[in-house]
């Protein structure tokens, strides 16, 4: 069966091999000319816009509009790619509602995560880069929809991204990216390679995927054997970025396990469910296995 899905699965990068970022420059293509790749502008159409755009001194996409050949949001999207901030055009890639960064990437939820990744950047300026783990205290406080948002935050900065579930009670990225379950991250921590453990978009180039896989009937384990704390940093000599979405920490080791393996964390409590107390004993407890907590969100959803 042909997929024809959100993400598709790429030969993974050599994780013992880090790969070069090739810069891109603003401006590389003329909107004009990204605009036609997606709408049938004929040479008539052109001119004509090149006319009013001359005339009523506006610039070649608010012309493009103004004469109803194109939308505002065709124009938007081709800036996008102009100054390298890709987001999907068409919808059905990357489109789930929860990843408002993708879905709607000039909203303020998108905004927010935006102003998230200054926040992480920033803090690990004073420290070191290290893999962030992603944590809440309760089930249904939001950890995947923030782990999502902020890897797709980050891979928007052309930085080479990877979101790894490490929940391997409960998966649930491969849901919410909308691609079938298959074997990776449990997989590997039993010692099995995978050549092609990655799904990644099209569409958001920089971006990676490291399912959780099946989930075993040992997870604590797993996580606890020194493979997996290899495997992060093996990810982090070969990524700019390593996101790693946990389980509920209340009731269960595997949290502060991925914390202790990354070594900085991501706290996320949620708006009028999550007490102080409770985010306060979350942040001294990761503390005391020596996790630097570098960003903290409010989620709302």
């Amino acid at each position: 069966m042909k997929r024809d899905l959100p993400l598709s699965s790429l030969d993974a990068p050599d994780l013992d091999t880090p790969t070069e970022i090739q810069e891109v420059t603003p401006a590389q293509r003329p909107i004009g000319e990204i605009i036609r790749s997606v709408r049938p502008l004929t040479e008539s159409d052109v001119e004509h816009i090149l006319v009013v755009q001359k005339r009523m001194g506006l610039r070649f996409g608010e012309a493009a509009v103004a004469l109803a050949l194109v939308s505002r949001k065709d124009v938007l999207w081709a800036l996008s790619q102009q100054f390298s901030y890709p987001y999907p055009r068409e919808s059905g890639l990357l489109q789930a509602r929860e990843l408002v960064v993708a879905s709607d990437p000039y909203g303020a939820q998108a905004e927010a995560f935006r102003e998230l990744r200054a926040a992480v950047s920033a803090a690990q300026q004073l420290t070191e880069r290290r893999p962030i783990a992603v944590l809440s205290p309760q089930p249904g406080d939001g950890r995947s929809f923030v782990a999502a948002n902020l890897a797709l935050a980050f891979s928007q900065l052309g930085e080479r991204t990877v979101l790894v579930d490490a929940n391997l009670r409960e998966p649930g990225l491969h849901k919410l990216l909308g691609v079938p379950e298959r074997p990776s991250l449990s997989t590997l921590l039993c010692g099995v390679p995978i050549a092609r453990p990655f799904d990644r978009s099209a569409q958001m180039p920089s971006l990676y995927v490291l399912q959780a896989g099946t989930p075993p009937p040992n997870p604590a384990e797993l996580l606890e054997r020194p493979l997996f704390a290899r495997l992060l940093d093996n990810l982090q000599r070969n990524f700019d970025r390593v996101i790693v979405d946990t389980p509920a920490a209340q009731g269960m080791p595997d949290a502060r396990v991925i914390a202790a393996a990354c070594g900085q964390a991501v706290l996320v409590g949620r708006r009028h469910q999550t007490a102080v107390a409770t985010m306060n004993a979350l942040h001294e407890r990761v503390a005391k296995v020596g996790v630097d907590v570098v960003g903290v969100i409010l989620n709302q959803r």
